[in-house]
């Protein structure tokens, strides 16, 4: 195709430039010619379902739109890059009053050399306090310990992709990043920090680049793996491509698993590849799940659900395994494998999107609901008007019970859009909330959305922030690629401004568990909703007390889940100011926002009503042994000590207690005997208080020897224990 003046001033598609331009021609005379360049769905010529760049005349940079103050300058690094200002990142954006910009940390793309597509920003993975933001060159470290200050520590153009998105997943010190497109053509000569895309003799590198992040500010690129369709070397398998990853860790094992969403339409699955955790360069490409669709997306939940879905072509599949069983072990619906080995327990078609694509999908925390998003047009083209111009499902996210594929309802877009924005549902996750359920969404040039769907039925947005247009003409490389919630604030990766903080005033939103998700992709942990207020005890319920005496209220507060957020009564001290039955109230409230009460009631009397209350010990000696036992076959021949135990349960009301037992003398066999004595001894053997269930170990030793004689049967005693006291 053809794109002329897709390009802006000092090496970025800004608006407005600020600052000093660099040496790069202006493009806005020039022509540039792409003829392979896709974007956002995939970035292969041979993909049917990915979108294009369509052929435009765009001239965004020649002629810079009102409000816009998007500053043209390339990535900054270190004590810069903690200076950008956030007003100067939302400055076009209309946002709802409970929504809050924090912080900015800025990178507007550069384009690429020869060609007129910038390397812009795409989606971003996290870990601890870092957020790692790819982009098409690379990808950024930040350091987003201050969300009100992203501070970037580390960033690579060096990897650079004319038309790929460059994925990226983190867990433990690994980071990976994916290749989506074919190195051929005007891309074989490609590199990834020096290193040839290509291995020699060999073309079309698609796959995966594994660096090492134990130095967050310095990461070490490790090696690629190649996932090509076709012409790896001997002994590699062909692969889908690698357009999308998601991580899904096995620490037990000390693997770290990828499931790669293909950039071939050609490929029915997903792609596994295991990276070992102490050792990154040890990582091979497993095998492909079969999913009877092309996988755009994976999405999995860790914890006691152990589920992955699939999103792609028409619809989406559902994966299960069981982490008890070896990795690679195959499996059924009813006996799924192993976690390198996930079993298809379904495909669902969705009709309304047609042959889609089909995008996006994110579970709930308790396994119950699944948003899934598609993509018309391949998000290259304005799809949120008020009237569209082509279907009204191309406004729909849509929730399903993932268990049955059971649809549990659909939500339309809210606020449309102009006919030069492009917007679908694109990157979301779900809050963990402890009750209720929320997501938020990165959406183009729609900006953020955040939806509450605790209802699927009914699911409502609850806030947003949506920036103007990014051009004066369509522009399909701008506006919001993903947007994730991360331990209490939202994080948004802007195509061509870098990554922004944000801060949600609501409620239920406050009230999130705050698991390390290291990416948006991989919920690592599962929960059930938490609907159940905490309990209220109190050592004053039902209590008689004097009139006129001074007693504090007592009271405790527990909940098993959330936790106890607040636990308060209405009094200090109890009202023993007249006679009568009284109370006071508690109210105790946990982290899910779910509230209990409780009146606790106590008499007041007039006088002092001397009662004695009184129980009684019966004398007690009880020994309880486990039995009968045996010892190990005896073996003739061998001389040998044979060794085993039983377990005696001692009960003693009495000042002390001693346990014996009487000589054991032989063990017997009808008519023989074994030759050497039985022996018995005790873990413990006396006790000089009253005793309840104390455990001891009887240890039974036989010993024969080498030339003993031994008639074929059961050798057995009976023994007889005593417990004693001297003072009852």
């Amino acid at each position: 195709m053809r794109l002329k003046g897709f390009a802006g001033l000092a090496g970025v598609l800004g608006v407005l430039a600020i600052g000093a331009p660099t040496a790069h021609a202006h493009p806005c005379a020039e022509t540039w010619s792409l003829s392979t360049a896709t974007f956002l769905s995939a970035n292969n010529s041979s993909i049917g379902w990915g979108g294009s760049l369509p052929t435009m005349n765009n001239d965004a940079d020649c002629a810079p739109v009102e409000g816009s103050k998007v500053a043209a300058s390339v990535a900054m690094t270190g004590a810069d890059a903690a200076a950008d200002p956030v007003e100067e990142a939302v400055a076009s954006f209309e946002y709802t009053p409970n929504m809050t910009p924090l912080g900015y940390s800025k990178r507007v793309p550069p384009l690429h050399t020869g060609t007129s597509l910038a390397d812009i920003n795409s989606d971003i993975a996290f870990k601890g306090n870092l957020a790692f933001q790819g982009h098409w060159s690379g990808f950024r470290v930040i350091d987003i310990s201050d969300p009100k200050n992203p501070t970037q520590l580390y960033n690579t153009e060096a990897c650079r992709h004319t038309a790929g998105q460059g994925d990226v997943i983190v867990h433990g010190n690994i980071l990976v990043r994916t290749w989506d497109s074919g190195a051929t053509g005007s891309q074989a000569g490609a590199t990834c920090m020096d290193e040839p895309v290509n291995d020699p003799g060999l073309t079309g590198f698609q796959g995966l680049h594994i660096w090492n992040i134990a130095d967050p500010a310095n990461p070490v690129y490790v090696r690629k793996v190649r996932m090509a369709t076709t012409g790896n070397g001997a002994g590699v398998p062909n692969g889908c491509g690698a357009h999308t990853a998601t991580g899904v860790p096995d620490d037990a094992r000390g693997y770290f698993y990828v499931y790669v969403g293909g950039s071939e339409n050609n490929c029915p699955g997903m792609d596994i590849v295991r990276i070992k955790l102490d050792d990154p360069s040890d990582a091979v490409f497993l095998r492909r799940a079969v999913a009877n669709r092309q996988c755009h997306d994976n999405n999995v939940i860790m914890g006691q659900l152990n589920m992955a879905m699939c999103a792609g072509g028409n619809g989406f599949s559902v994966f299960k395994w069981d982490p008890s069983k070896p990795a690679d072990e195959a499996g059924t619906p009813e006996s799924p494998g192993g976690i390198a080995n996930p079993t298809l327990m379904y495909s669902r078609q969705v009709p309304e999107i047609g042959n889609g694509p089909a995008h996006s999908g994110s579970f709930t925390y308790d396994g119950k609901v699944l948003i899934f998003g598609w993509e018309p047009g391949g998000g290259t083209n304005p799809r949120c008007q008020a009237d569209l111009p082509t279907s009204p499902n191309d406004n729909l996210l849509f929730f399903f019970d993932p268990a049955t594929g059971t649809e549990l309802g659909r939500m339309t877009h809210t606020r449309p859009q102009s006919a030069i924005e492009n917007c679908t549902w694109h990157n979301f996750n779900v809050v963990p909330t402890y009750k209720g359920y929320y997501a938020v969404s990165g959406n183009y040039q729609k900006g953020i959305s955040v939806i509450d769907f605790t209802n699927p039925a009914a699911a409502t947005e609850v806030a947003y922030a949506d920036p103007k247009p990014f051009s004066t003409h369509f522009q399909p490389t701008a506006g919001d690629w993903s947007t994730h919630f991360y331990n209490g604030k939202i994080y948004q990766s802007d195509i061509r401004r870098g990554l922004i903080t944000w801060d949600l005033d609501h409620d239920l939103m406050r009230r999130v568990r705050t698991p390390d998700l290291s990416n948006p992709q991989t919920q690592t942990a599962s929960f059930a909703q938490d609907l159940d207020g905490p309990t209220i005890t109190s050592a004053n319920e039902g209590q008689g007390y004097k009139k006129g005496t001074m007693v504090a209220v007592q009271f405790a507060c527990a909940d098993g889940d959330s936790g106890v957020e607040s636990c308060t009564a209405d009094a200090e001290n109890l009202d023993t100011g007249t006679v009568g039955t009284k109370s006071f109230r508690v109210t105790a409230r946990d982290k899910a926002g779910n509230v209990t009460t409780k009146d606790v009631t106590y008499l007041v009397n007039s006088a002092d009503f001397p009662h004695t209350v009184g129980g009684g010990v019966p004398a007690t000696l009880s020994l309880t042994l486990a039995g009968p036992t045996q010892f190990p076959p005896f073996v003739a021949g061998t001389a040998q000590e044979y060794t085993t135990t039983s377990e005696a349960n001692v009960i003693s009301t009495a000042g002390d207690a001693a346990l014996t037992v009487a000589d054991p003398g032989h063990m017997t066999n009808g008519a023989f005997s074994l030759a050497a004595p039985l022996q018995v001894s005790f873990s413990k053997a006396a006790w000089t208080a009253p005793v309840s269930n104390d455990k001891v170990t009887v240890t039974f030793k036989q010993a024969v020897g080498a030339n003993e004689p031994l008639r074929t049967g059961t050798y057995s005693k009976t023994l007889t224990f005593t417990l004693s006291t001297s003072t009852p």
